[in-house]
């Protein structure tokens, strides 16, 4: 990742959430580009659903759903681009604050570990909307769960607490 560092996007291009990896191994980003440079921040699972849940929650609550669809928008997050290097991604994201800039722009406030660690970007209501779609989408389509212990399973075998390290027939 990039030494610390305090970026200020300004209105961005796109916003994508998503994973890299094959699920067991997923890493969450956020992605952002403007017409000038794009930027990648690691962030966590619980971090995507948070993002997910209540971005749909203030777009709800501002009135702002309005049945305009986001589907183009979520298409174009399946392609989430990964990061040609290391330099690419600037931190990992320990808080996401949202601040609401009039009726069509809101500004996200990402914070690192380091106390230079910080980025800002504007987005619209409809950019919400579809990375709190992918962020969900992204959440839910991991390993599937254990019926017996709600853990993960792995793709090579699950050894579930519930057999008392036998593995459950099924």
């Amino acid at each position: 990742m990039n030494g610390p560092s305090s970026r200020q996007f300004g209105p961005v291009d796109t916003f994508l959430v998503g994973t890299i990896g094959p699920p067991g191994q997923r890493a969450f980003y956020l992605f952002v580009e403007t017409q000038q440079e794009r930027a990648w921040f690691l962030f966590e699972k619980n971090q995507a659903a948070v993002l997910g849940e209540q971005g749909l929650d203030l777009i709800s609550n501002m009135g702002w759903d309005d049945d305009v669809p986001v589907d183009d928008l979520v298409a174009h997050g399946a392609d989430l681009p990964e990061p040609t290097l290391e330099a690419d991604v600037l931190f990992r994201v320990m808080s996401i604050a949202m601040r609401i800039e009039g009726d069509e722009q809101m500004t996200l406030l990402l914070e690192g570990q380091a106390d230079d660690e910080r980025a800002t970007f504007a987005i619209t209501p409809r950019q919400l909307k579809a990375g709190a779609v992918m962020a969900l989408r992204a959440v839910h389509s991991g390993r599937a769960q254990c019926p017996e212990c709600l853990l993960p399973e792995d793709p090579e075998g699950h050894n579930c607490p519930s057999g008392n390290g036998h593995r459950l027939p099924g």
